[in-house]
Parts: structure tokens; sequence; C-alpha cells
């Protein structure tokens, strides 16, 4: 997987963070943006299709990952 899928994976996850966490703030405002910019502007240097489901499962495993991580005991 190129950096480019990776950094567009992990900005992926950090929009869906972000779009959990129940309180607007202007630093969450402007990181939403700050992320929805990056991704726009990876879209345009990818060379694949960013809406597949390859792509669909990469998230799904990066997700979990996280999770998996966060939820150490």
């Amino acid at each position: 997987m190129s950096l480019e899928v990776k950094i567009y994976v992990v900005s992926a996850i950090l929009q869906e963070l972000l779009d959990e966490t129940p309180y607007e703030t202007r630093f969450k405002h402007k990181l939403k943006y700050t992320i929805n910019t990056l991704q726009k502007e990876l879209d345009k240097m990818l060379d694949i299709e960013i809406d597949t489901d390859e792509l669909s499962l990469y998230l799904s495993k990066a997700e979990k990952a996280l999770e998996d991580t966060l939820n150490v005991e």
C-alpha cells in the first residue's frame, strides 16, 4: 500500500473520530477542514479509485487495529 493511501486511510479514520465527538469547537472545525483539504489533494495524487472495496477493507482493518490498541487493559 502506498504512503498516500496510508495517509488517506488515517485521515479518514480521524475524520470519523471527529464526527463522533459530541461538541463543536473552533479546533475541531479547523482540523476537519484541514483533513478534508488533505483528502482532496490526495485524491488528485492517487492513481487508484478511492471509493473501492479495497479502501473500505483498509479502513476496516485500520479501525480494528486502532480499537484493539486503545482497548488494552
